[in-house]
């Protein structure tokens, strides 16, 4: 069962800003808050866009929207190395992040098979996104390394 993208919109919307929601959000994307309530709430022909949504997403710091949308396509998304929060070059935080993120992943796996040997709709979301935190931890690894490999280049 994937998220819905509607409900996740929806609730980006009104959860925005400590629950300011519409009122907040719309300015900051060009909409008229009624208008921004109407399309995220499916109220009569009104429909959110796909630009809006971007906006929305990105205005709002908050993936739900492309969480949702990934989920329904059988995707996941992760965030580019530069966008990762690891300090500097500091590889052996990376290295103890990821396997953190790694152990989490494998007690997510075994606990959904421990009872019945079946992984159900839930615990395959929670099983995609513990992966997805994995690839995450993994990835800001890589680029703390060729980090430290640039560092330790002699000066040309």
């Amino acid at each position: 069962m994937a998220m819905d993208v509607k409900v996740a919109a929806f609730n980006v919307a009104h959860d925005f800003d400590g629950g300011r929601g519409v009122v907040a959000l719309a300015p900051q994307i060009g909409k008229n808050h009624n208008t921004l309530n109407a399309e995220v709430a499916g109220i009569g022909s009104a429909k959110l866009g796909l630009l809006d949504a971007v906006k929305m997403t990105l205005r709002a710091k908050d993936f739900r929207i492309l969480d949702a949308f990934n989920a329904v396509c059988g995707r996941m998304s992760i965030p580019l190395p530069e966008m990762l929060d690891v300090e500097g070059d500091d590889c052996m935080r990376a290295l103890a992040d990821s396997s953190r993120e790694y152990s989490e992943l494998v007690a997510a796996t075994c606990s959904s098979l421990a009872d019945d040997g079946r992984v159900s709709d839930n615990e395959l979301l929670q099983l995609q996104k513990e992966a997805g935190h994995a690839i995450q931890a993994i990835n800001a690894l890589m680029a703390a390394a060729a980090r430290r490999n640039q560092l330790g280049k002699p000066a040309a």
